[in-house]
């Protein structure tokens, strides 16, 4: 530092100028590994939360065809922000539902076509969600599912006649 100070026309080597743009490089660099490694470990920590959700789902749909019981609710779903969507008939699907019927737990995308962007919530869903491929599950309109602060989301699942409905109560 006290070159750059006793330098009386004030201009900075380049040796200096070289040494301050490798450690703003860096920096930027050490702050977006930082970034990556919490949103990583926060998606991983949501699809858990996603699994579960959906493995409970599952369990009662057993049960409902079965004939055990007709219709279930359940309270205060995870993960917190994440959205709930149905893919039915012949609709275009997530490769995770295999070609049938399913119920998919992943993020919301705010515009699914968009430009040259297409079916965007679908690839959203196959690479950062999980699903439960359902027979006979009936179309139910998406809901994002609020924190517990908010109310929380609650869903019955029941079934009508042949087919397994899904709803936010």
């Amino acid at each position: 530092m006290r070159k750059i100070i006793r330098n009386k026309k004030g201009f900075l080597l380049a040796s200096e100028v070289l040494k301050i743009v490798l450690a703003v490089i860096s920096i930027t660099f050490l702050i977006y590994l930082l970034f990556s490694i919490y949103y990583a470990n926060i998606n991983a920590q949501k699809k858990e939360e996603a699994e579960s959700t959906l493995k409970r789902i599952g369990d009662i749909i057993t049960r409902i065809n079965n004939g055990a019981i007709m219709r279930e609710m359940m309270n205060d779903i995870t993960p917190v922000s994440w959205s709930f969507f149905s893919f039915v008939e012949s609709e275009k699907k997530p490769n995770l539902c295999a070609g049938e019927d399913c119920m998919c737990i992943c993020d919301s995308v705010n515009f699914d076509n968009f430009l040259f962007w297409s079916d965007r919530q679908i690839n959203e869903c196959d690479g950062n969600g999980i699903c439960l491929t359902v027979k006979n599950l009936n179309k139910f309109e998406s809901f994002k599912i609020k924190s517990a602060d908010d109310g929380g989301t609650n869903i019955e699942v029941s079934k009508d006649g042949k087919s397994i409905e899904v709803k936010e109560a």
